[in-house]
C-alpha cells in the first residue's frame, strides 16, 4: 500500500482528526469533568506512547539517529499535545494549540516524506501518520473540551518553553553536524528536503562561526512568523474558551 499525495486517501487523511475531534467532542462535551479528563488522558497517552514506539524502532533498526532526538517540531509536539492532556498544564495546553498543531497540519498535507514510503504498512510510516493525527486531536480536545482560563503567565511560559527549544535546536543542528556527521534539520532551520520556505534561505548566506552556521535572515524571519500565528492563536484560544464557557453557564 503506497501513499499517493492528493489522492483521495491523502485528502480523507487531512480532514480525519477533524472529523475525530467533532465525534469525541459530541460524546464527552456534554459529560462530567472526570469523564472529560478520563478521555483526555487517554488520548495524551497515545500520542506519547507513538512517539516512543517510533523513536524505538528507528534506534533498533538505525541505532542512534539524529531522527531518535526528539527536537523537530512534530516530535516535540507529540510529547507536548500529550502531555499537555495528561498533566492538563494550562501553558502546555497553549503551547500544543498554538505552536504545535498548525506545524502538525501543514505536514498532513505536504506530506511528500510519506510518498517517499515504499509501502504505508511499516512502523514508520504509521507513526507519522498516527503522530500528526493525534498532535490535532490532542491540540483542540485541550481547548475545546478542557476549557483552560488561559493568562498572560501561560502565554509568557509556553513562549518561554518554545524559546528556549528553538536555541536548543540551533546549537544542535550545527553540534551535530560537527561532532556526529548528522545532517539534523530541527525547527526545519536548515535549507534542504522538508523545509518551508526555502525560497527565504536563499535571499543571504549561512554565516560561519567555528563549528557553529546560522542564516540569521531566514531564522528570524522563520521565528518571527511562528511568533506571530503563536501570539494569534493564543487568543483565538481564549476566545474559544471564553464562548464555550458562557454557553455553559447559560445552559
Amino acid at each position: 500500500m503506497k501513499f499517493e499525495l492528493w489522492s483521495v486517501w491523502h485528502i480523507l487523511y487531512i480532514i480525519s482528526p477533524f472529523i475525530a475531534f467533532g465525534m469525541i467532542y459530541l460524546l464527552v462535551s456534554k459529560r462530567s469533568e472526570r469523564v472529560k479528563n478520563t478521555v483526555g488522558i487517554l488520548l495524551g497517552a497515545v500520542s506519547v506512547l507513538i512517539l516512543i514506539v517510533r523513536n524505538v524502532d528507528i534506534f533498533l533498526r538505525s541505532g542512534w539517529d539524529v531522527e531518535v532526538i526528539p527536537l523537530q517540531v512534530c516530535h516535540i509536539g507529540s510529547l507536548i499535545a500529550g502531555l499537555a492532556l495528561i498533566f492538563k498544564k494550562k501553558w502546555l495546553i497553549a503551547t500544543s494549540f498554538c505552536f504545535n498543531m498548525l506545524p502538525a497540519i501543514l505536514a498532513m498535507i505536504f506530506a511528500d516524506s510519506l510518498a517517499n514510503y515504499e509501502t504505508l504498512l511499516r512502523i514508520r510510516p504509521q507513526t507519522y501518520v498516527w503522530g500528526h493525527f493525534f498532535i490535532v486531536v490532542c491540540a483542540l480536545y485541550g481547548i475545546f473540551i478542557l476549557l483552560p482560563k488561559l493568562t498572560r503567565r501561560d502565554l509568557l511560559y509556553s513562549v518561554g518553553f518554545v524559546g528556549t527549544m528553538s536555541v536548543a535546536a540551533i546549537i544542535c543542528n550545527s553540534l551535530f553536524r560537527v561532532t556526529l556527521g548528522w545532517e539534523p534539520n530541527y525547527f526545519y532551520l536548515y535549507n534542504y528536503k522538508g523545509t518551508p520556505l526555502k525560497f527565504l534561505y536563499e535571499v543571504f548566506p549561512t554565516s560561519q562561526y567555528g563549528w557553529f552556521s546560522i542564516n540569521w535572515f531566514y531564522t528570524v524571519t522563520l521565528f518571527a512568523f511562528f511568533i506571530a500565528v503563536f501570539i494569534g492563536l493564543f487568543f483565538v484560544a481564549r476566545l474559544i474558551v471564553k464562548v464555550h464557557a458562557s454557553k455553559i453557564e447559560q445552559n
